[in-house]
């Protein structure tokens, strides 16, 4: 079951910058409070927990998670409670996404990193112990990620193709973490036939490259497409996961200028990995996953 939940076809906008040209695809528009990718995810996910009639939904996250802030906000226009399960982390602790996720009531669970690392255990024993006390909980996974999940983004590459000719496209780039929008973009370009369209996923933390593409591997097997073609582009990840280069900093002004705002965690790392590896001649696609809220978390960065 598939809820409609995002506002769409997003648009598909031209920039130029450092004298390349780059069509935009402004997913960071789906939504307000629920934009950015996850919404697509979710129009599947929770379209899944209305189904089996749940009244409790439980995911996690970083602090500034963008996917929890989205799914607690959906979950409550959907009348069910939001869960969260958080890793502890420093920067903007009061504001940007957790912000909104404490303003909207989610119930609110912070985890140590150690303790992070056995979250989907976390979670299930969450969701058992709702269910003793009468209620019926669904568990969404980090970033929606998985093969549910990732339909959205096969969904959301049929709606490029009718916005651009992909047969002229030589490559997609997109942030990829959790790894379930870069399975659903390829999966879509493989059911469409567009084999010669690359996905390159810039990674933005530094967990093995190998464990990224086993995920990649596993959605494309479930979604019934060969897994052929998982690029993976390093070199961006940053001094950690949601911490900037004074490079991504400097990419979240310039891009700025052309009117595309970026965030420090997702969208800046892989916006600059794609301007500094994409053929001078090649025409690319930016999937824009949203983040701005993370912005705003982060704000010391612009002053330095």
């Amino acid at each position: 079951m598939k809820l409609d939940l995002a506002r769409k076809p997003t648009p598909l906008e031209k920039v130029r910058i450092r004298g390349k040209e780059v069509f935009v695809k402004r997913d960071d528009l789906t939504e307000f409070v629920a934009s950015g990718n996850k919404i697509r995810k979710l129009e599947y996910l929770l379209g899944e927990a209305v189904q089996m009639g749940a009244d409790t939904v439980i995911t996690c996250g970083a602090f500034q998670s963008n996917h929890a802030r989205a799914t607690a906000y959906l979950s409550i226009k959907l009348g069910k409670k939001p869960v969260l399960f958080l890793k502890e982390w420093h920067p903007g602790k009061k504001s940007g996404n957790f912000m909104l996720d404490t303003v909207m009531g989610a119930e609110i669970h912070t985890v140590t990193p150690e303790e992070y690392e056995r979250i989907d255990e976390i979670m299930q024993e969450m969701a058992k112990k709702l269910e003793k006390e009468g209620r019926k909980a669904y568990v969404i996974p980090e970033g929606g990620s998985n093969t549910t999940g990732a339909k959205g983004y096969v969904d959301m590459v049929f709606e490029l193709s009718r916005q651009i000719d992909l047969s002229e496209i030589d490559a997609i780039y997109v942030a990829t973490s959790s790894a379930g929008t870069h399975a659903g973009i390829l999966a879509g370009l493989k059911l469409l036939g567009y084999k010669n369209v690359e996905v390159r996923g810039v990674v933005v933390h530094k967990k093995p490259k190998e464990l990224v593409a086993d995920r990649i591997k596993n959605m494309l097997q479930e979604l019934g497409v060969d897994t052929d073609g998982i690029i993976l582009v390093g070199g961006f990840e940053g001094p950690d996961y949601a911490i900037p280069s004074k490079e991504d900093v400097g990419m979240i002004k310039e891009a700025g200028r052309t009117g595309i705002i970026l965030d420090p965690v997702y969208t800046a790392k892989a916006f600059r990995g794609m301007v500094e590896t994409m053929g001078e001649k090649e025409r690319v696609i930016f999937v824009h996953t949203g983040g701005t809220f993370g912005l705003f978390a982060q704000a010391n960065i612009l002053e330095e």
